[in-house]
């Protein structure tokens, strides 16, 4: 899961990303992994051990899930008012990791460390607290997980994609065809209950009546 740039904004996170996270998490066809909520990390490292929407996150039973997927925002010091980076933290059942995956920063990355240990540290005492609670709860000591940091492609600044070396030649209408199968695959999504078919046909008459 590679994180970008266009994933955070000033305020955090962008509408259309919370949504995607939303999308891939509700995907059928991904049962066996979970992924958080961009808002599940920003409220539970910040507003204390007591919140209801972090409750609500961490009430389920684990055994459903063979990862669960954190995306973790870290604000930049140096810019408060900036963008700050976007990484991965996984919970992963078979492997019994905190597997951290960043593609930006290596592992041996101070500010990297520090974070990924307080998000630990943060799961489990969440886990601890809700998860476990459950009576089929099969991983109660997930305290003994320990963090992994997993190396891999690595984009060095906000408008570099690697080294393009692997990378499909684009050309400027790639990415309008790019955005148009993306837009398809949301709208013919299984998780998508919404028919935007009817949806979008009903405006056009109605476009074409007004005219």
């Amino acid at each position: 899961m590679i994180c970008t740039w266009h994933y955070a904004i000033t305020t955090g996170f962008n509408l259309p990303a919370t949504r995607g996270t939303c999308v891939l998490s509700q995907d059928p066809y991904q049962k066996r992994k979970k992924i958080m909520s961009p808002w599940v990390e920003l409220r539970m490292m910040s507003d204390g051990m007591y919140n209801k929407f972090v409750e609500k996150a961490f009430d389920f039973l684990n055994a459903d899930y063979d990862m669960i997927l954190f995306p973790i925002h870290q604000s930049n010091e140096n810019e408060p008012k900036g963008d700050g980076h976007w990484f991965t933290i996984v919970v992963n059942m078979e492997a019994k990791k905190f597997q951290v995956i960043d593609s930006l920063r290596a592992p041996s990355n101070a500010e990297l460390r520090d974070k990924a240990n307080k998000v630990r540290a943060k799961v489990i005492t969440l886990w601890k607290k809700y998860t476990a609670k459950h009576k089929g709860c099969t991983v109660p000591t997930i305290y003994l997980f320990e963090l992994e940091f997993i190396t891999g492609f690595k984009q060095w600044n906000a408008m570099q994609c690697w080294d393009g070396s692997r990378l499909p030649k684009l050309i400027g209408y790639d990415e309008f065809k790019l955005r148009k199968d993306m837009l398809f695959e949301w709208i013919n999504s299984p998780t998508n209950k919404i028919d935007w078919r009817n949806c979008l046909l009903s405006k056009m008459k109605s476009k074409n009546m007004g005219t």
